[in-house]
């Protein structure tokens, strides 16, 4: 049954909490895919920091990957429980950056995991409406129009995930330009990004084909004009 091999991290040994965590939550990205920076489109100049949290226990178990999350194969990533901590430490790191890089940097939401709660979603608004030279960008498998599917004892049930889905919807919708997150496998979306599994409808990622060096010499993902990006499964 779809969703029966765990409902957390794979790597429980490398799952922090934000209280006594002695880094930073948002690191600088060292990841060759992601980049280091942006260097075309309207991020470009731009840093690129990451953030990581806990997989499945964040996520939908109706995710099409909830069994080969790319996550099981970063044995050495840090990840972060969700709590009301987490969010208290990245608004102080959040605040630090935007007072450092004045030409603006882009957070890569979420290397691993999903957007945890609707509360969550409103600190993401309200840290944009505050920070000036802050932007987002990632996917979520959170559908706005999820129906009740039949796996509910794991991960964020359909209830949920329809509400928190709907709130990064509109999110989307009033600041597309700064928070540029596309919904995973949800062909119906217009903005959607895909499993090349599940269609064929889209560009597939120039970077998966080798034909930039990272997100950041591509920047396809935050382009409005790009309907459909697919995903070549990891």
């Amino acid at each position: 049954m779809k969703g029966t091999i765990m409902n957390g991290c794979k790597y429980t040994h490398n799952v922090f909490g934000a209280t006594s965590y002695k880094f930073n939550l948002l690191k600088r990205s060292t990841n060759k895919k992601l980049g280091k920076w942006v260097t075309k489109g309207r991020h470009k100049g731009k840093p690129i920091y990451t953030l990581h949290l806990e997989v499945r226990k964040n996520c939908p178990s109706s995710c099409y990957h909830w069994d080969n999350c790319y996550d099981d194969n970063m044995p050495f990533a840090h990840r972060f429980k969700y709590s009301k901590s987490l969010m208290t430490r990245l608004w102080k790191e959040l605040m630090k950056l935007d007072k450092k890089h004045q030409q603006g940097f882009l957070v890569r939401l979420h290397v691993g995991g999903d957007f945890p709660s609707v509360e969550y979603v409103d600190f993401w608004e309200m840290a944009l409406l505050t920070f000036p030279n802050l932007s987002c960008y990632g996917y979520t498998h959170h559908h706005y129009n999820r129906k009740q599917h039949d796996i509910n004892n794991v991960g964020i049930g359909w209830e949920e995930e329809r509400s928190i889905g709907k709130a990064i919807k509109d999110l989307r919708n009033k600041m597309w330009d700064r928070f540029s997150v596309r919904f995973s496998d949800m062909l119906e979306d217009k903005l959607s990004a895909n499993s090349k599994e599940l269609t064929d409808n889209g560009i597939t990622c120039p970077e998966q084909l080798g034909k930039t060096a990272s997100c950041g010499t591509c920047g396809l993902c935050w382009n409005k004009d790009v309907k459909s990006v697919l995903f070549i499964t990891h």
